[in-house]
């Protein structure tokens, strides 16, 4: 999977400009805190942590992503001396008990095979009383971006379902706040986040995929010409209908838990 999500400046054209919507909006439900220490699990390219830098202009910000190629992009995306960067794994975070007031982690848990192990670790590096909050796509449909560039490879070419992107885990409503529970915070809460992506034409919504990010990019670069055009050819009559190009919304929803370490 690492390697589907390597170029960081693709990732961002691709997928960074749902993460940047959706991130501000994940930071209010989490409840962060002005002053407190924050650490962001799976940081990407930085949206999650740019929103919180924004609402919190104390807080020190840790980002930690296993993925060099995005640790490098976000370390010269931000001169904040607030804000540091670390290689290293959700399994295995390389800080001691209580080190953060809160953690966060967005649209990570439904991507990786033990989502518990990872969850435990944001329990033990938040300090008692603070906030662990997460948040993942809505498995059943909820990321428009994906589903329906899945649908119509898969109406063209039935073998496409077998690579098609599958969350494997906290993609459904109560998973996450099953899982929160599990790991032992209290006062969990779960919540829905919907967020619209406007594109300002077809070519807006195309191009990003054929930079080879994530399982629909890596899925489009293996097509044949004639494939890659059909496919294009479909989507361009989904999303726009009977229009030659022009402007559309696709729309997207959130999963978003959060609970506190006991005292």
């Amino acid at each position: 999977m690492a390697e589907m999500f390597s170029n960081a400046s693709s990732y961002e054209k691709f997928m960074g400009r749902w993460s940047a919507r959706l991130a501000p909006l994940f930071v209010e439900f989490a409840r962060v805190r002005d002053g407190e220490r924050v650490l962001d699990v799976g940081c990407g390219t930085g949206s999650l942590v740019h929103a919180v830098a924004n609402l919190s202009r104390r807080s020190e910000i840790v980002g930690i992503d296993p993925t060099p190629g995005f640790i490098a992009y976000s370390r010269q995306r931000f001169a904040d001396p607030r804000i540091t960067f670390d290689q290293g794994s959700a399994f295995e975070l390389p800080y001691p008990e209580s080190s953060f007031d809160q953690s966060l982690s967005m649209l990570v848990l439904h991507l990786i095979p033990t989502p518990d192990k990872a969850a435990s670790e944001m329990r033990r590096v938040t300090k008692p009383g603070g906030n662990v909050a997460a948040c993942t796509w809505d498995g059943s449909g909820g990321m428009s971006l994906s589903s329906i560039c899945w649908s119509e490879a898969i109406r063209l070419d039935p073998a496409a379902e077998g690579r098609a992107e599958r969350p494997r885990h906290c993609h459904l409503k109560g998973q996450l706040g099953d899982l929160w529970k599990a790991t032992g915070l209290e006062n969990v809460e779960e919540t829905d986040i919907d967020i619209r992506m406007d594109f300002n034409s077809f070519d807006d919504y195309w191009l990003p995929i054929l930079e080879g990010v994530g399982p629909a990019g890596v899925y489009v670069a293996d097509l044949s010409d004639e494939g890659r055009d059909a496919l294009r050819e479909g989507l361009r009559k989904r999303l726009l209908g009977g229009r030659s190009d022009g402007p559309f919304v696709l729309r997207a929803r959130s999963l978003a838990v959060r609970g506190t370490v006991p005292k």
